[in-house]
C-alpha cells in the first residue's frame, strides 16, 4: 500500500467503528431478549446474556417465559413479556 494512503484507510477504519452500536453496558442490554428466571408480577428475575437480573414488567409473566428489555435503570431491568411467533 502506498504511504499516501495509509491515513485514508486508517481514518476509514474509525469512522466505521464510530458509526457501531453500542454492545456493551446498560445501553447494550436494551432491546435484547431472555428468560423470566421466576414469576413477573411485577418484579422478578431474568436471565440475560449469562446473567441474572433484578426486572420489573409491565405485565405478568411466568417463570420460564421469553422477555425484551426496554429499558435499565440502575441494577434492574424494564421488560415486557416477548411475543412469540
Amino acid at each position: 500500500m502506498p504511504p499516501d494512503l495509509l491515513p485514508v484507510f486508517l481514518m476509514n477504519i474509525a469512522l466505521k467503528a464510530r458509526a457501531n452500536k453500542v454492545v456493551t453496558g446498560a445501553q447494550g442490554l436494551i432491546g435484547e431478549s431472555g428468560i423470566a428466571q421466576s414469576e413477573l408480577s411485577p418484579k422478578g428475575k431474568v436471565f440475560i446474556h449469562g446473567e441474572i437480573w433484578d426486572a420489573v414488567s409491565s405485565a405478568i409473566v411466568p417463570a420460564g417465559q421469553p422477555v425484551i428489555v426496554r429499558r435499565v435503570e440502575g441494577l434492574q431491568l424494564q421488560v415486557d413479556p416477548a411475543l412469540r411467533v
